[in-house]
């Protein structure tokens, strides 16, 4: 079967500095998690939710369960997340979103998924600045996650960051036009 492209709100963090979960702050009455969804859905892409236990029941009140993924892999930090997701559809390619990317813009993302479409081979589809990946607006192939898992399943996984994967993968960077809408939101205003 044909890898098919498919969205994530990655909202399973702890929000310790914001002291709150991000997913559930509103946005013009908004609740994060679902713009996020929405801007992801505007691209025509099925939708999964990550959250961890904790998160469950309250995303039930704005999200259909069946959306929902509860990070499950016995690992700390976001790849939790995105590996928990690609157990439930590993032939799907992910395209992870944090749920506090709330100024993300259409174009963006436009140009995210044309250059996954349009330069295949590649296992991961990432924006970088002045050297830095932005792995939370980035596209994850299933065939590059499926290696990870089994990593992490052999116990080979040593390092849980996202740009770990890039730094050793066939990751095709792109440069950012508007650093304003990678703009994420960590404290309280």
């Amino acid at each position: 079967m044909e890898n098919k492209l498919m969205g994530v709100v990655l909202c399973g963090g702890e929000s310790k500095r914001m002291g709150k979960d991000k997913g559930l702050l509103l946005k013009d009455e908004q609740p994060w998690a679902v713009i996020i969804a929405d801007k992801l859905a505007q691209h025509g892409l099925e939708v999964a939710v990550s959250v961890n236990e904790l998160q469950k029941q309250s995303y039930r009140n704005i999200f259909p369960e069946r959306t929902l993924i509860v990070d499950h892999i016995p690992i700390s930090g976001p790849l939790n997340g995105l590996l928990s997701v690609h157990q439930r559809f590993p032939d799907h390619d992910l395209l992870l979103m944090a749920c506090d990317l709330t100024e993300m813009d259409k174009d963006t993302l436009d140009t995210l998924i044309g250059a996954y479409r349009e330069q295949p081979g590649h296992e991961f589809y990432v924006y970088r600045h002045n050297g830095f990946a932005e792995p939370f607006c980035a596209i994850y192939t299933a065939a590059a996650l499926a290696a990870v898992l089994q990593q992490q399943e052999s116990g080979e996984l040593r390092r849980y960051s996202l740009h770990e994967r890039f730094e050793t993968g066939n990751t095709l960077y792109l440069t950012i036009d508007d650093l304003s809408v990678f703009k994420n939101f960590n404290h309280p205003v």
